[in-house]
C-alpha cells in the first residue's frame, strides 16, 4: 500500500520505538494514536493455585503482578503472544507457552496440547470474551480471575483518517457510538475477537496482521 501523505488511527498510545513512529517524517504520515478506552484495576484477594497461569493481554499481566499473588513456586506460564512474553519477563516470569499468530480459536487449541490435564488460572478483564478458554477440554480445571475492567470513553475526537487500526473489541465499540462505517476507509484489527467485533458493524474487508505487536500492524499496512 502506498503510505505516503496517509491519515492513520490506531486505538493505543504508540511507544517511541514504534516502527509507525519511525516513519512518520519520511512518508509524511499524520497518526492520531489514543485509546478509546479508560482501564481500571479489581481487587481481588484470593489466587486459586493452579498448574498453568495464562495471560491473554499486557493488561492482565499488569494487574494480576500488581495485587503479589500468592504463587506455587513451580507454576507454568502461558501467553497469547510474544510481545506479552516479553512484557513478562520484567515481573521475572518465564513463558512455557507462547502463542503463535493472531488467531485466537488456534491458539487455545494448541495450548490445549500443551495443557494435557492440567489445571490453568486465566487472570483477565471482566468484559473478556474467554475465547481459549472455550477451546479446552471439559478435563480442565479452569478459573478466571477478574483483574480488571474496560469502560468506554465518550470525551474523544477523532478526526477523519484514510486508515483504522483497532487493537481491541471495546475500542471498536467506542469508536462506532460516535463514527459511522465509511467504504473509504481502510480497516485493520488486531486479532480475531476484534476482526469478530467489526464484522457485527457490517464491515466486511479488514486486514489482519500475522502478530500482536506493532511492528506486525505496520508490516500489514506495508504488505497491501
Amino acid at each position: 500500500m502506498r503510505l505516503t501523505g496517509k491519515s492513520i488511527f490506531i486505538s493505543r498510545h504508540l511507544q517511541a520505538d514504534s516502527p509507525f513512529n519511525h516513519l512518520i517524517q519520511d512518508l509524511n504520515l499524520k497518526i492520531t494514536d489514543e485509546s478509546l478506552i479508560k482501564i481500571s484495576q479489581i481487587r481481588y484477594s484470593y489466587t486459586p493455585q493452579t498448574n498453568w497461569i495464562f495471560f491473554t493481554s499486557k493488561n492482565a499481566i499488569d494487574f494480576f503482578f500488581a495485587q503479589n499473588p500468592n504463587l506455587k513456586e513451580d507454576v507454568k506460564y502461558g501467553v497469547i503472544s510474544k510481545a506479552s512474553a516479553d512484557h513478562l519477563l520484567n515481573f521475572k516470569k518465564t513463558a512455557s507457552f507462547i502463542g503463535q499468530g493472531v488467531d485466537l480459536l488456534h491458539i487455545g487449541k494448541e495450548f490445549k496440547e500443551v495443557l494435557q490435564n492440567e489445571s490453568v488460572l486465566f487472570p483477565q478483564a471482566i468484559d473478556s470474551y474467554q475465547t481459549i478458554q472455550k477451546q479446552l477440554a471439559f478435563t480442565n480445571t479452569c478459573f478466571n480471575l477478574y483483574v480488571y475492567k474496560t469502560n468506554i470513553k465518550t470525551d474523544f475526537d477523532i478526526p477523519y483518517s484514510d486508515i483504522l487500526i483497532f487493537t481491541s473489541p471495546s475500542n471498536v465499540e467506542a469508536y462506532f457510538s460516535k463514527y459511522k462505517v465509511d467504504s473509504r476507509q481502510l480497516i485493520v484489527a488486531m486479532g480475531s475477537t476484534t476482526k469478530y467485533k467489526l464484522k457485527g458493524y457490517g464491515i466486511s474487508t479488514i486486514l489482519t496482521p500475522k502478530s500482536f505487536d506493532e511492528k506486525g500492524l505496520f508490516d500489514v499496512l506495508i504488505e497491501n
